[in-house]
């Protein structure tokens, strides 16, 4: 199975639960029946975990609250 790395699957500031449950199970079923290991611009899990990094973030600032180092250098790598 493919890495999620722990600053994603720890933080759920701004993200629903139906948002969260979708999202692992498109992961799963992504890293089971999809396609290999590809480049990171068009690797479909790279690109989820893209998504859930931005939305994560854009819910901290909604908060009022600061984002991880780790979560900022996602979204910045991407």
């Amino acid at each position: 199975m493919g890495f999620v790395p722990a600053v994603l699957s720890d933080d759920h500031t701004g993200l629903s639960r139906w948002y969260r449950i979708r999202w692992t199970v498109l992961y799963t079923v992504l890293s089971i029946f999809g396609p290999a290991d590809r480049q990171t611009g068009i690797d479909p899990r790279a690109q989820l975990r893209q998504e859930r990094a931005r939305l994560t973030v854009a819910g901290h600032r909604d908060a009022g609250t600061e984002p991880s180092a780790e979560l900022l250098r996602m979204v910045e790598s991407g």
